[in-house]
């Protein structure tokens, strides 16, 4: 089963915000694009999500057994109760961009939990690999669906620097940290309007 992010209702989302702001901020997500003019407040939850985001294990590095996935798991629970004390900050600004770019992050984590979960199944199944080891061939589709997770939250967090008008954490430089989203990542969408036309 492959993984691929589906995010369709988080992109309609945006699409009501498409309006413009000549002095504003440009959030680029997949398919789409709005400008936005950040409150004081969104500019301050911003900047300490890239802090408290930026030394989290499975974004600052990759991973090659067994016990680096397991850290990463626990990572990405760390990184949801983070996420969630971000949302509850911006509760007056529950339809802002800032906002949204969490939605993403959190729908991103959460699909992958789920997907996380079928391959638990898989793996219990594997008689050979069941006393809580992976066999190679589930490894390897941990550290696939790991390294997408990866690039997923580390786009969102691109966008959300330039909200907090700061530069995304440093990575070492194996791993993706540019500001273009990888969109074979992501489900294309059907009949969506992007600023370039329909999706059909």
């Amino acid at each position: 089963m492959e993984f691929k992010f589906e995010i369709t209702n988080l992109l309609k989302k945006a699409q009501t915000k498409t309006k413009k702001h000549i002095d504003g901020v440009t959030i680029n997500l997949p398919f789409i694009s709005f400008t936005l003019k950040p409150t004081d407040i969104e500019k301050s939850v911003a900047r300490e999500l890239l802090i408290r985001l930026s030394d989290k294990r499975v974004l600052s590095s990759t991973e090659c057994c067994d016990n680096c996935i397991d850290n990463s798991l626990t990572s990405l629970q760390e990184i949801r109760k983070v996420l969630i004390d971000s949302q509850v900050k911006l509760s007056d600004y529950y339809d802002g961009g800032l906002y949204l770019l969490i939605e993403l992050i959190a729908e991103g984590v959460r699909q992958f939990i789920t997907y996380e979960e079928y391959l638990r199944t898989k793996m219990e199944e594997d008689v050979i690999h069941r006393e809580n080891y992976r066999s190679p061939h589930i490894r390897e589709q941990y550290f696939s669906i790991l390294e997408q997770l990866r690039t997923h939250i580390r786009s969102c967090l691109t966008q959300i620097a330039m909200i907090a008008d700061m530069e995304t954490p440093k990575t070492e430089s194996y791993l993706k940290a540019d500001n273009k989203w990888l969109l074979s990542i992501y489900k294309k969408p059907e009949n969506f309007k992007t600023n370039k036309g329909m999706i059909k």
